[in-house]
């Protein structure tokens, strides 16, 4: 089954969710600074847990949510019963926030037949989706293998080796006071500020009750912020979550060359070898 695009709605969902070639997963996430655990108000029907936060990331790395490499990431595929024919519907329990990170993560590992849930939890929760109380397990192993996309995931040298560059484009998902300096990082020993000649969109900007704004709605919103001669957009936030959002709207928009900073400010902030702006 071949998924119609990078979001799919609540009732293609439903008219799909008994299809043999159907994966689904709950990417849902504690809020940044919580130390409580992450906990669903229910699951959709079917659907397994996609932990990037404690499980699918980068153990070796102390920054937050790091991207795992192709063969850690490729056997926990496989372990969830993903193959390479399977049909992936990511989401989570605020609409579009952190199912936005699991699908740029399929996409960074070359597994493109993947969609995000307009709406997410709440959405489906609305429409009475059918639920159960508790995650379900892979019925099979699956032979999921990843092939790493070059370039859609990116790290701080690339990220300041671009900075000068006029035909590149840094939008921060991060909140306008947070942006500007104003406010405090929520996390521990970060600086203030943002990456130089970066522009700030907030993610909630470019969301609307839960779902993705309209293509005109989100034209607009990128269209003050991008000039017409840049070939690459890159993203950032606190943690590499929210940017994957903007990712996901630029895609709707039919830009291409996209790049996720994965540090984020999580790691941009705490290095002071690394130049900040403030205003």
């Amino acid at each position: 089954m071949q998924l119609p695009h990078n979001l799919v709605s609540c009732q293609w969902l439903a008219q799909h969710i008994d299809d043999g070639s159907l994966v689904v997963f709950d990417a849902g996430m504690s809020p940044a600074g919580s130390a409580k655990p992450y906990l669903a108000a229910a699951i959709i029907k079917g659907a397994q847990r996609f932990d990037f936060s404690n499980h699918l990331h980068d153990t070796t790395n102390p920054l937050p949510n790091m991207m795992p490499n192709a063969a850690f990431f490729t056997q926990a595929m496989q372990t969830m019963g993903v193959s390479q024919t399977s049909a992936v519907v990511v989401y989570d329990d605020q609409g579009i926030y952190s199912a936005a990170r699991a699908w740029w993560m399929f996409k960074a590992m070359g597994f493109n037949n993947v969609a995000v849930l307009d709406g997410g939890l709440p959405a489906w929760l609305a429409q009475q989706g059918p639920v159960q109380s508790a995650y379900s397990s892979p019925l099979a192993q699956g032979n999921f293998i990843a092939q790493v996309q070059v370039g859609l995931f990116i790290d701080a040298a690339q990220v300041l080796n671009s900075v000068a560059d006029e035909n590149v484009m840094l939008l921060d998902a991060r909140p306008a006071n947070r942006f500007s300096g104003e406010q405090a990082e929520p996390r521990a020993g970060m600086r203030a500020g943002h990456i130089p000649h970066s522009k700030n969109l907030p993610y909630p900007d470019v969301i609307e009750h839960g779902f993705l704004r309209k293509t005109a709605e989100l034209k607009a919103l990128f269209g003050l912020r991008v000039p017409s001669h840049v070939q690459q957009l890159q993203f950032s936030c606190g943690s590499g979550v929210t940017a994957c959002i903007l990712a996901l709207a630029a895609s709707e928009l039919g830009y291409t060359n996209l790049a996720v900073y994965d540090g984020s400010w999580s790691e941009w902030g705490q290095r002071v070898d690394l130049p900040i702006d403030t205003h």
